[in-house]
């Protein structure tokens, strides 16, 4: 197999393992699990409308995520070019994580209700999204590195 079809078929393994994780996954915990859901006496709070504002944002960036792990993936090793779509993809990476934190996805009320006994607690999942940043922070360090490696001393693959 030559290079040029290795490449593209791994550009798209690369989008549609993004797709599944960054949007079918969301999309089914959502729409299926968390909407509208008393789970044995516990209501969750989750809203249609809270649960499509929190989808639309996800499925947009991961769109845009899948899309570019496409170019980085299918880009060849050790090019300037899957330097520069790993960085991009890393900025789109922390941007879809942080929609996460806006969204309300975070944010989970939870209410108790057994009869006569009623009780209510308040999930925050804020503190997870600020080490994956840190992270995704790393990761940026070591893309940069990667790009001026690739411009300092280019050792690319025929395409």
């Amino acid at each position: 197999m030559d290079t040029k079809t290795k490449n593209l078929l791994r550009g798209f393994g690369a989008a549609l393992s993004n797709v599944i994780i960054k949007i079918l996954i969301p999309m089914y915990i959502f729409r299926s699990v968390l909407q509208d859901t008393t789970i044995m006496e516990v209501d969750l709070g989750f809203t249609k409308a809270k649960v499509d504002i929190i989808l639309f944002w996800l499925i947009a960036m991961g769109s845009i995520s899948a899309s570019l792990s496409f170019s980085k993936a299918s880009s060849p090793k050790h090019s300037t070019r899957k330097a520069v779509f790993d960085i991009i993809l890393i900025l789109s990476n922390a941007f879809y994580l942080y929609l996460y934190r806006f969204s309300g996805a975070l944010d989970i009320a939870v209410a108790l209700d057994f009869g006569g006994a009623t009780g209510m607690f308040y999930l925050n999942f804020e503190n997870m999204v600020y080490i994956s940043m840190g992270v995704i922070t790393l990761n940026l360090i070591i893309g940069l590195y990667d790009f001026i490696i690739s411009y300092a001393a280019p050792i690319e693959e025929e395409l």
